[in-house]
């Protein structure tokens, strides 16, 4: 079970202390992108900032943006990984934009994860789980603000869809501590995002090593 660590934060001197807290305690970090747009919500969002940054971590881009497509290339082009692309900013299943997004990070030799609001039903979007490298994010809160409530009807989700589709990579984000850790790996989920448990915490590392552990 992978743990990876989320970023969110209004401006990059943040952002770049938080990646530096990490160190070498995982081996993904999640930068939220919010553009006031998705969600009534702005944070820090300007990919060249990583480029000023020395890190061994590798880095996904939650893009919590509206027309992600007009943005994918910024991030992709540069140091990150992965970015996670909400599918309620495609409008409609049949857009054309996934397949837009999916050549713009192959051009590049990077991922697209698609990420799923809690209200969102995975089922009409069951096509974008047919590749091999298929990798999905559940939200497990609304999005928008980090310390929220776990939200138990997203492990209904995950077993839904490792049921029908075992290959699928699934994230699961928000509320997450060590008390639900080992339940969601029984699940299915193969990686935790988290954040406030991380970064409110007096030693992220240690709690870092504690989320591991439970779910083992």
């Amino acid at each position: 079970m992978e743990i990876i660590p989320a970023i969110l934060e209004s401006d990059w001197p943040s952002v770049a202390e938080k990646i530096k807290l990490v160190g070498d305690a995982a081996d993904w970090i999640q930068l939220d992108v919010y553009d006031g747009l998705f969600k009534t919500v702005q944070t820090w969002a300007n990919p060249q900032d990583l480029f000023s940054i020395e890190t061994n971590l590798k880095l996904e881009a939650h893009l919590m943006i509206n027309e992600p497509w007009t943005q994918a290339d910024a991030w992709l082009s540069g140091p990150t990984r992965r970015i996670t692309v909400q599918v309620e900013t495609l409008a409609s299943p049949q857009s054309l934009k996934f397949g837009e997004l999916v050549f713009m990070a192959k051009k590049y030799g990077k991922e697209v994860v698609w990420g799923f609001k809690l209200e969102t039903d995975w089922e009409p979007y069951k096509e974008l789980m047919q590749s091999p490298q298929a990798r999905v994010l559940f939200l497990s809160v609304e999005p928008g603000r980090q310390g929220q409530k776990f939200d138990r009807r997203v492990i209904d989700k995950i077993k839904s869809v490792k049921s029908a589709h075992p290959h699928v990579k699934i994230e699961v984000d928000g509320g997450i501590d060590s008390s639900i850790a080992g339940e969601l790996e029984s699940a299915g989920a193969d990686a935790l995002v988290v954040g406030s448990a991380i970064f409110n915490a007096g030693d992220p590392k240690a709690v870092l090593d504690d989320l591991k552990k439970s779910a083992e």
